[in-house]
């Protein structure tokens, strides 16, 4: 009996030992939950501010801008004939410097306003994404005397205007970024389970190795002003990539053109 009993209230220590142990871990669980949570909304108010601070300076740095810009004009229309050829290179470089300076405060507000996609995914034909790039760029695509080739382009749960951004950019750097042949660029896609990649492949001027993952930070430029641009654009492209859960690459040799990889969850 007395065995009986000591079993009995080795069961019951146990029991209750394991259940205080249960209770603990639960609470535990909540802490972290709440963390989590709290740290989220840390995030997205983080996020918020940085937004709202980057619209302000861009406006604020735009309006001053503007004057420069018109002052300049007005300069050169009224008194253009008082200017030696000196004085008419200087109004130039002012007013190139207005633009690139514009430009970069606008693509700076596109990077900064950039926020996940939340509306549900629905099919995308990136075939007709890639039919809306060529059209946008038909200006740059005649001039260069680019061809652009493609597969067979899967359809992808992700959004038409963001899609396009991305195939737009890489498809004018590849333009943009070409060697002494017209650029040749191939757009191709492989489907696996999960995700599909696609594959931006051209003949142009390549990247070294050493800069692969500089290229893809803001205003990281590796030519200088030999070929136009702010350097943001491929941070842009990554942002949205990664938004949506996938990855970018660039795979390439200088001279030997590049390929540029990005992933899409299905």
């Amino acid at each position: 009996m007395s065995v009986q009993r000591h079993n009995d209230g080795q069961r019951d220590a146990a029991t209750e030992a394991l259940s205080s142990e249960d209770a603990r871990v639960a609470k535990l669980q909540a802490e972290l939950e709440d963390l989590h949570a709290r740290l989220r909304n840390e995030e997205s108010r983080c996020a918020e501010e940085i937004r709202q601070f980057a619209y302000a300076v861009s406006h604020d740095l735009r309006e001053p801008l503007r004057m420069v810009a018109s002052y300049t004009q007005l300069l050169e229309r009224r008194h253009n004939a008082d200017f030696d050829q000196d004085g008419r290179e200087f109004l130039q470089f002012i007013t190139d410097g207005v633009q690139r300076m514009d430009r970069l405060l606008s693509d700076l507000l596109a990077y900064s306003q950039l926020r996940p996609f939340d509306e549900p995914a629905s099919p995308v034909s990136a075939e007709s994404v890639l039919d809306g790039v060529r059209l946008a760029l038909d200006g740059p695509i005649q001039e260069s005397g680019a061809q652009i080739t493609h597969d067979p382009l899967p359809s992808v749960m992700f959004d038409f205007g963001r899609l396009t951004q991305v195939l737009r950019q890489l498809i004018a750097n590849s333009i943009k970024f070409r060697g002494p042949d017209p650029p040749r660029i191939h757009i191709s896609a492989t489907e696996a389970d999960d995700h599909v990649t696609f594959a931006v492949r051209d003949n142009g001027v390549g990247i070294d190795p050493r800069y692969h993952q500089q290229i893809f930070g803001v205003f990281k430029r590796l030519h200088g002003r030999e070929y136009p641009g702010t350097g943001i654009g491929l941070a842009i492209s990554k942002r949205i990539v990664e938004q949506q859960g996938g990855t970018i690459w660039v795979e390439s040799e200088t001279a030997q053109g590049a390929t540029f990889r990005f992933t899409l969850p299905q």
